[in-house]
């Protein structure tokens, strides 16, 4: 084995070896009488919250990030720098400072700070360059705080309002009421409103889910598709506004469902414990629709419009000018 072989090794280990320890530290938790580690912490969200359901997938596909650049990684020559030293310290001293304080966020992030700090203190900045996107890659893994209140409430509302007016765009009468989608009044047949049908975007309905699977996901196809960074970021940003179109033909599917076949087919008899198939399966439909326009703009960002703008004006100037009628010949 080379001497970079051994470098880089030792520094997996290493790193590998510091997230263990960190992750099994007793964390300290104010709120509550017992407290346990980040690692039960992570592992509890990512079973009990389905919201985080995709963390499992996190870490492995980090690893297989760190793979897919090993030639470029075998290629360069480790420069410890200084300055690792002094992320990985100020990384430590984050980690206390979110133990002491009782924020399991500032811990968890503490720790990628760490791993970024020893690949700079014992490989150098340009392996840390190399590193970073797998290193960043890990945040899709962290339970955010604060989400039901900055994310999930407003997205309820977005949606709810957004899909009233595509409904009542495609004939289908309805009103809002609060986060509800109620069918619209019929004087004529004395029904109120919600008599014929009630839609509501619950939690789960309001794509919060979906939102940071989709987020991972193009994160993932940007990278691997695209190459200059700006491209890449605007795919990534592409993927809130896509991630609530997806959802927007879910809630309508559901929707006309409920029309059509009543709420116990579309919905379930419980929808949030018992869902129907139909209701499981426009699910689907989330993802189906935001990766197909994932893919659309990716393909979008990769077309040389500088090539095909050139092309299209040779073509036009390559076309034959219009005959003109000779006016001294003699038309029959």
């Amino acid at each position: 084995m080379s001497s970079i072989n051994r470098t880089l090794a030792a520094t997996g280990l290493v790193c590998i070896g510091l997230m263990a320890v960190l992750l099994s530290l007793q964390y300290s938790f104010g709120l509550s009488e017992s407290s346990y580690s980040l690692g039960i912490y992570i592992w509890r969200n990512w079973t009990e919250n389905e919201d985080l359901g995709h963390g499992f997938l996190v870490v492995p596909l980090a690893l297989i990030l760190i793979y897919t650049r090993r030639e470029k990684l075998f290629a360069l020559t480790p420069h410890p720098g200084i300055g690792g030293l002094a992320l990985l310290t100020g990384g430590l001293v984050l980690f206390w400072a979110g133990n002491q304080a009782d924020v399991t966020f500032i811990g968890l992030v503490s720790i990628m700070v760490i791993l970024a700090g020893t690949v700079w203190w014992l490989l150098g900045w340009e392996f840390l360059k190399e590193l970073a996107f797998p290193i960043s890659f890990l945040l899709f893994a962290i339970p955010f705080p604060g989400l039901d209140i900055y994310v999930e409430l407003p997205l309820r509302y977005v949606m709810s309002n957004v899909s009233v007016h595509v409904l009542n765009l495609i004939g289908i009468p309805v009103v809002l009421s609060g986060t509800g989608i109620l069918s619209a009044p019929d004087p004529t047949l004395h029904l109120a409103a919600g008599q014929k049908f009630a839609v509501d975007v619950a939690n789960p309905c309001s794509g919060i889910r979906s939102l940071f699977a989709l987020m991972m996901v193009s994160a993932l196809f940007a990278q691997f598709t695209l190459q200059e960074a700006w491209k890449k970021w605007f795919l990534f940003i592409c993927s809130v506004p896509l991630a609530v179109l997806g959802n927007l033909a879910r809630i309508v599917m559901l929707t006309i469902g409920t029309v059509l076949f009543g709420s116990e087919f579309a919905l379930g008899k419980n929808p949030l414990e018992n869902p129907s198939w139909f209701h499981l399966t426009a699910g689907y439909l989330v993802f189906i629709v935001a990766l197909l326009g994932m893919m659309g703009i990716g393909s979008l960002l990769n077309q040389d419009w500088g090539k095909v703008a050139s092309t299209v004006v040779a073509e036009t100037m390559s076309e034959p000018a219009e005959k003109k009628p000779d006016p001294n010949q003699d038309l029959y």
